[in-house]
C-alpha cells in the first residue's frame, strides 16, 4: 500500500510543471530551455474512441497515461507526455503507440466537431477534415526508475525480431512502419549537468541505489538540497529508493497533521542503523537457538548485554 501510494506521489513530482518542462529540455533539448513551465497546461490524462465495425456495432477503447501537458511554445502546439515506469513492461512500444495514437485520433475528432458536417467537397465529409487542416505532434517520455537495467524492447522492430531482415531486405522498412519508445532510465543517467531543477540532484543520487557509502557521500555532498526537501520530493525520493520504511515517516507526519520539511540525510542514517541493530538481533536470536549464553551472544555481537537480554526476551514474547 506505501509503495503504490508512493508511485502517485512520483508522478505528482514529475507533474511540477518546472521539473516537467526540465525533463524535456534536458531529455529533448540537451539542457536547452525551449519548454517553458508558463507555456504548459495540464490535461487531463484519459483517452478515449469509439470504433464502429461494419454492422455499426460501437466499441469504446480507452487508456490513461501518467502525465499530460498541452505545449505552447516554439513548434506552436504539441501535447508532451510522462508514462512513470517503476517496473520493466516488455510490450512498451505497442502500449505508447496506442496512447500515442488514441491522441491523434482524439485530434482528428475535435477538428472534425469544428466543422459541424460543413465541408466543400466529397473527400472532406468522407474525412471530417479537410486538406488544410493540421494536427500537432505527441511526444511521450518513458521514466523508467527501477534498479533492473531495462532489457525490453525500445521499439516495434525489436518486438518482432525483424533485424536480421531488414539487413536482408532494407525495402521492408517502407513498408513496415517502426514506432520507438523515448526511454528515460532514470538510473543511469551519466551527470545530469542538463537539468536545472532538482531533477539534477535526485536523477545524479540514483546512481547511487546500490552503494550505500557512495549514497551517503552524494546525499552529504548535496546536503542542503537533502536536508529540507519537501513533502512530494522526499516520498518520491523514498520511492526511487524502494525504501517502504523511509516512507513510514510521511505516514506518520499525515496521520499527526504535520505539515514540515523532511532531512533525507538524517533520515538515510536513521535507516542503516535501524538495518545494523536488526542485523544484530537476528544473530542474537540465531546464537540464543545454537545454546550460547547470553554474555557469549552480547561479546560476538558487539553489544551491551542487557541489550540483548532485552531483544531475546522481546522475541520469546512475540513467540508465543
Amino acid at each position: 500500500m506505501l509503495m503504490g501510494r508512493a508511485d502517485v506521489a512520483v508522478r505528482r513530482w514529475l507533474g511540477d510543471k518546472e521539473r516537467f518542462a526540465d525533463l524535456f529540455n534536458g531529455t529533448v533539448f540537451q539542457g536547452e530551455e525551449v519548454v517553458l513551465a508558463e507555456d504548459l497546461e495540464e490535461q487531463k490524462g484519459e483517452s478515449s474512441l469509439i470504433v464502429t465495425d461494419k454492422n455499426k456495432n460501437e466499441k469504446a477503447v480507452q487508456k490513461y497515461r501518467d502525465i499530460v501537458m498541452r505545449w505552447n511554445g516554439k513548434l506552436n502546439l504539441a501535447v508532451l507526455a510522462v508514462e512513470t515506469q517503476d517496473k520493466i513492461h516488455y510490450a512498451m512500444p505497442v502500449r505508447n503507440m496506442v496512447y500515442d495514437g488514441l491522441d491523434y485520433a482524439e485530434q482528428v475528432r475535435k477538428v472534425q466537431k469544428e466543422h459541424k458536417g460543413k465541408y466543400t467537397i466529397s473527400e472532406e465529409f468522407l474525412s471530417g477534415f479537410n486538406k488544410e487542416d493540421k494536427i500537432y505532434p505527441v511526444i511521450t517520455l518513458v521514466f523508467y526508475y527501477d534498479t533492473k537495467k531495462w532489457d525490453a524492447a525500445k521499439d516495434l522492430y525489436d518486438m518482432m525480431g525483424l533485424e536480421d531482415e531488414i539487413k536482408k531486405h532494407p525495402l521492408l522498412k517502407q513498408y513496415i512502419p517502426n514506432y520507438h519508445i523515448n526511454l528515460v532510465d532514470a538510473g543511469r543517467i551519466e551527470e545530469g549537468k542538463q537539468f536545472r531543477t532538482d531533477l539534477h540532484e535526485v536523477l545524479g543520487m540514483l546512481r547511487y541505489r546500490g552503494d550505500k557509502e557512495g549514497l551517503q557521500k552524494y546525499m552529504s555532498d548535496h546536503e542542503p538540497y537533502f536536508s529540507n526537501l519537501d513533502k512530494d520530493s522526499y516520498y518520491a525520493i523514498g520511492s526511487f529508493l524502494q525504501s517502504k520504511r523511509l516512507l513510514k515517516k510521511i505516514e506518520e507526519n499525515n496521520r499527526k497533521g504535520k505539515e514540515m520539511r523532511l532531512d533525507m540525510c538524517k533520515a538515510l542514517e536513521e535507516l542503516y542503523a535501524d538495518g545494523i541493530e536488526q542485523g544484530k538481533r537476528d544473530t542474537a536470536i540465531n546464537l540464543k537457538k545454537m545454546g550460547m549464553t547470553v554474555d557469549q551472544i552480547a561479546q560476538a555481537v558487539g553489544e551491551d548485554g542487557n541489550v540483548v537480554r532485552g531483544w531475546l526476551e522481546g522475541n520469546a514474547a512475540n513467540s508465543k
